[in-house]
């Protein structure tokens, strides 16, 4: 096993026996061989689209199949071995309907993927090259490589949730199989940034569809109290993104006896109108994803994970536990897909959250969120005067995903500090780090600005861009803006490269730096985009405001 898809890998360096996530390692190759074989699918598609066979049952095919690879999606053993299957009986169909010659086969070589070195590659015209230089190179290839693989993965997750609501791009399709593509040849360090980068392009424009799709959907969101506090009913908790299921298991357990809470990134959905109406959407019940081993056994209801962020269960819970989506560990109940026109059936959920007793409580606060792109937007001038008067000095967006790790307390005590003419943009499960806090406000708004789900970034970039048209500057950078994403996983993958695409300096990534990315690469990062890491809150403030000593 070798894992360093997240940010918890062991050591900051790869999970080599089980996975910190709690994934085993065949489950870890059975990933990995899947990811292979859509290499190879998306080989032949692009194969096939050159020859005018537009085959769309692939598309939405490889991205779901590469979204059930991110992490703490799936975990369900079975569930890799059909898509592999799978995958490997839609290629060789399609193989068979294309005209090939012998060279427009996947070649040998691709295998070699600057993995291993033969020898022929160290010998030019008789020379020995420098060997050190290329192995270096090499490294430097695969880290990008691998940045880009992960980049597609979280790119697959952003189609993926706007396809349930019936919106698609088919641009966004293309470039997953052109990345994988890609990632099967033999490139320069150059060609694999750009390439990087221009998925991070690709990514804004799905959180963008994304963001399109819910609000068609469900209504642009507005500001909205939500309660943590608990009601004397049985409950059923939903985590994840997919607001379509919380809407549907709403509207089927409406006029029961049933109360419908959200945890993790779901806590958006009471911002959205059309989820106002449902009365049996009470609030929200604990925090980010890594704390649901306690959470989820203290909330004594039925449970389910729609999207990312689950974690092996507890015997407390187990047996209250259910999946649905591209999410699964193995022995859990699992919701079937809606067929066409239908709904999901979450009967045996509701059979079940009938029979068990009511929430515990964790807390009784109120937490706001819903400052989606047109709640900014409302704000733009305001926000505008204050920056032109210095009641705002800096716009602090700190975003992203929360983890386990410790050092994570560095983003509540980087708020804890800011000074009061800072304001703060959010979205993601980082700010259940620090959205219980009380901030104040600057210029009669909220000090603190939430703007929903990590894809809802589409929206703080986008109102930030217009922000800057009011003020009159020419550069993005002139923004009195600093970026500090707190990355996990493949979405926050593509948020960083989205920034590192719209030529964003001086970002901050934590807690800690990607483990595939080497040397070379952070020194390549530097040099461009000023990449920094994380430092002590002090350090940070002091640079990010420009104090000097």
């Amino acid at each position: 096993m070798f894992c360093y898809h997240c940010q918890e890998a062991k050591k900051n360096k790869a999970c080599d026996t089980t996975g910190i996530c709690g994934k085993k390692a065949p489950v870890a190759s059975l990933q990995d061989l899947l990811v292979y074989v859509l290499k190879g699918l998306s080989f032949y598609t692009i194969k096939a689209q050159q020859q005018d066979i537009y085959q769309p049952h692939l598309d939405l095919f490889t991205a779901k199949a590469l979204y059930a690879t991110v992490t703490n999606v799936n975990f369900d053993s079975n569930e890799f071995v059909r898509l592999i299957s799978e995958t490997v009986q839609r290629r060789n169909v399609l193989i068979k309907q294309l005209t090939l010659s012998a060279d427009e086969v996947i070649p040998e070589e691709a295998s070699w993927q600057y993995d291993e070195i033969d020898e022929a590659a160290f010998i030019k015209q008789g020379e020995i090259l420098n060997v050190p230089s290329l192995l270096k190179e090499c490294e430097t290839y695969h880290g990008l490589r691998e940045s880009l693989v992960y980049g597609v993965k979280g790119l697959a997750s952003l189609i993926e949730h706007a396809t349930v609501l019936g919106y698609e791009d088919q641009n966004l399709y293309n470039f997953i199989h052109q990345a994988l593509n890609f990632s099967i040849g033999k490139h320069s360090v150059e060609q694999a940034l750009a390439m990087n980068l221009h998925c991070g392009q690709l990514g804004l424009q799905a959180m963008g569809l994304l963001n399109q799709a819910n609000t068609k959907t469900f209504g642009d969101p507005v500001p909205t109290k939500v309660h943590t506090d608990v009601w004397d009913k049985p409950g059923i908790l939903v985590s994840g993104h997919d607001l379509q299921d919380l809407e549907e298991i709403l509207l089927q357990t409406a006029g029961t006896n049933i109360d419908i809470y959200t945890h993790g990134e779901a806590i958006i959905a009471h911002a959205y109108p059309k989820f106002k109406k449902f009365f049996n959407l009470v609030g929200n019940y604990g925090g980010a994803w890594q704390d649901q081993k306690n959470q989820f056994a203290k909330f004594n209801g039925s449970l389910l994970v729609t999207t990312n962020n689950i974690q092996q269960a507890k015997k407390t819970y187990l047996e209250k536990l259910f999946t649905t989506g591209m999410v699964g560990w193995d022995a859990i109940p699992h919701v079937d897909d809606r067929k066409t026109n239908q709904t999901k059936n979450f009967s045996a959920l509701i059979e079940q959250a009938e029979q068990n007793s009511s929430p515990t409580l964790l807390d009784d606060n109120i937490i706001t969120t819903g400052y989606g792109l047109q709640s900014l937007l409302a704000l733009k001038e305001i926000i505008s005067n204050a920056i032109q008067t210095n009641e705002i000095k800096k716009i602090i967006v700190i975003a992203g995903c929360d983890g386990r790790h410790k050092e994570r307390r560095y983003y509540t005590e980087l708020v804890e500090a800011l000074p009061q003419n800072c304001l703060i943009l959010t979205c993601g499960e980082t700010k259940y780090r620090f959205n219980h806090l009380d901030l104040g406000e600057i210029s009669g708004i909220p000090r603190l600005l939430d703007a929903g789900q990590t894809s809802d970034f589409y929206a703080i970039i986008s109102f930030l861009q217009a922000l800057q048209i009011t003020l009159g500057l020419e550069s993005f950078n002139a923004m009195p803006v600093s970026f500090n994403i707190a990355w996990y996983e493949q979405q926050t993958i593509v948020m960083f490269l989205a920034l590192l695409d719209l030529g964003v300096k001086n970002i901050r990534l934590g807690p800690t730096l990607p483990p595939f990315f080497n040397a070379d690469i952070l020194a390549m990062l530097t040099e461009k985009f000023a990449l920094k890491g994380i430092d002590t809150v002090e350090n940070d403030i002091k640079a990010i405001l420009k104090i000097k000593e």
